[in-house]
């Protein structure tokens, strides 16, 4: 669990993705996340009322508790992407050719959507206890014209998250009842550039790219809670509710390093999801729904906080899901074997303040190396 390896090399990844980008512009950006499961994107995202594992820690703390046995999972590794089709080809065109090609190019392509994203979490979880690190670094571009000047302006939004969690959670009720809580130490850089068609050449030309990135950069460290609770209300059909309150304590001041300004604070928000499966141990049936932010904290329109998907599995080995993510759809598939997941598929996410405005379709694929029980 090399914390500060991976984090060089996401920053060099959110860095080098702005370098490429630095032209373009985007009016909006997507609700944040510290974290998306590959498993869960594939069924729209869904997973408040049934994580367990790894996912449990990032949607809902109190899944760790679930199960029999003393270790539930030792990560080695879980690298996982997540990117638009044509991220391929704005980064061709800026490595096969000057600057002046690139923004021809760019501009000749307006109106696209440029997203990507890394990730790993490596820890060690037990029943009712979990230990590890989160890297995760993505960012989002969009190259147009500025409504209000006419101009062509350049807005990248990209961050970088290193996290350490610890998560505790204990059953209840026969294994009715689950509460969970994570405790987490987050260290985020955020950088947020606007520049004009007409100032690029003059702001670039004065002080090198570098210095511009630093001159933006915001970073500092949080501290945080999230309290989950799972409740079964039905064993026979699987049916549970799940309830997570996350960021508890994150709008508060974070620590900053000398002369830099703060990033923007985690959301407080309140989360809440329901489930239930049909079917036999050999195959089964989940159909799960998520409402994100219940309280609209962070000012989304309802059809960017809904979630619905469902899973078809065989054996909790191999399973195909389909879903809706904020009203887009999505698909995925798994292989789940005790020393390796692979996870795969494809998802939209609305970059704008409407459904429909900006959405960025992505695909998506993990690995999870380790003892996976």
């Amino acid at each position: 669990m090399d914390g500060l390896g991976y984090q060089k090399k996401n920053i060099k990844f959110a860095l080098i993705f702005v370098t490429l980008l630095i032209f373009q512009n985007i009016y909006a950006q997507e609700l944040q996340r510290e974290y998306r499961s590959a498993y869960f994107l594939g069924r729209g995202d869904t997973g408040i009322a049934t994580a367990t594992g790894e996912d449990a820690i990032f949607y809902n703390p109190a899944g760790i508790a679930q199960g029999k046995g003393i270790i539930s999972e030792i990560i080695l590794a879980s690298p996982q992407g997540e990117a638009t089709q044509n991220v391929n080809q704005i980064i061709n065109s800026y490595s096969n050719s000057d600057s002046g090609s690139a923004i021809q190019f760019l501009a000749q392509n307006q109106n696209s959507i440029y997203s990507a994203a890394a990730q790993n979490y490596s820890g060690l979880i037990f029943r009712r206890v979990a230990l590890g690190i989160l890297e995760r670094a993505n960012a989002n571009a969009y190259e147009g014209i500025a409504p209000a000047t006419g101009i062509p302006t350049a807005n990248i939004y990209a961050a970088n998250r290193t996290g350490v969690y610890l998560t505790l959670a204990r059953d209840f009720w026969d294994n009715k009842l689950f509460i969970g809580m994570n405790g987490k130490f987050i260290q985020k850089k955020e950088l947020n550039l606007s520049i004009s068609a007409l100032n690029a050449e003059t702001q670039l030309s004065n002080s090198s790219l570098s210095s511009v990135i630093n001159n933006s950069l915001n970073q500092g460290d949080g501290i945080g809670t999230d309290l989950g609770m799972m409740l079964v209300l039905n064993k026979e059909t699987n049916t549970q509710i799940g309830i997570v309150y996350r960021n508890i304590g994150m709008q508060y001041p974070w620590t900053t390093p000398e002369g830099s300004a703060p990033p923007t604070a985690e959301p407080t928000v309140l989360d809440a999801g329901i489930s239930t499966t049909y079917g036999t141990k050999r195959s089964k049936i989940t159909i799960a729904a998520d409402i994100r932010d219940v309280t609209n904290t962070q000012n989304a329109v309802f059809g960017k906080r809904v979630h619905l998907g469902a899973e078809y599995s065989l054996m909790d080995t191999f399973g195909i899901m389909g879903g809706l993510n904020q009203g887009y759809g999505t698909y995925g598939m798994f292989l789940h074997t005790k020393i390796v997941k692979v996870e795969g598929g494809m998802y939209t996410e609305e970059l704008g303040a409407r459904l429909g405005e900006y959405p960025s379709q992505r695909l998506f694929a993990r690995v999870v190396l380790g003892w996976l029980l």
